[in-house]
């Protein structure tokens, strides 16, 4: 098991708010850029036809060990930026998550929030469930998060995450509004492919 780890900021950053649903997506595929992927492939269910079927963003970035998901990852409040500076390792890049709750994002959409991430020949399984986290009537991290760690091939990289069990409150998320708040952030990057339902 592992656990999150508070920074006192965590009240008055949780405070503010997604606009949208597709916000909260663009907050998931900044964390793409600044894990250096070169591609990330985004699956949104067909509204018309929704049932159980999850939101899927998978990327071909550095991925995390278990050390990191739980050190950094789990540090809430502690954004890449603080930790590793202003530029990516790999490809120089800005760095965008520079507030550390960037992760939130995800569950303000879905109910459960599933990582899964390769690196250095390691995967890595973390799985988040919001009902759980409100729920508690202990600190925050004091909860234990499943996570499983197995073999893979050294050469995989990256990080999927599945957002199921949706949040029936809110609007479903728009594909094309997506590309288009994507387009506005990413449109002029020449190593950077996003994909919307292929």
């Amino acid at each position: 098991m592992v656990n999150f780890s508070v920074n006192p900021r965590l009240a008055s950053l949780l405070g503010e708010n997604y606009r949208s649903t597709e916000q909260a997506l663009k907050e998931l595929v900044d964390n793409a850029w600044d894990a250096d992927a070169e591609n990330v492939w985004i699956k949104i269910p067909d509204p018309e036809i929704f049932s159980n079927e999850p939101i899927i963003i998978q990327d071909d970035g550095c991925g995390m060990t278990e050390k990191e998901i739980s050190k950094e990852y789990l540090h809430i409040a502690s954004g890449k930026f603080s930790r590793t500076g202003e530029r990516t390792p790999k490809k120089n890049r800005l760095v965008k998550g520079r507030k550390g709750i960037g992760k939130f994002a995800g569950l303000m959409i879905a109910n459960i929030m599933q990582i899964e991430t390769k690196a250095r020949g390691v995967l890595v399984k973390l799985t988040i469930p919001k009902q759980t986290l409100l729920e508690t009537d202990i600190d925050l991290e004091k909860i234990e998060l499943p996570i499983q760690s197995s073999k893979c091939n050294p050469d995989e990289h990256g990080t999927t995450i599945t957002l199921s069990n949706l949040n029936q409150n809110l609007a479903f998320p728009n594909s094309e509004r997506l590309r288009q708040i994507l387009v506005l952030e990413y449109g002029r990057e020449t190593d950077f492919n996003i994909y919307v339902n292929d």
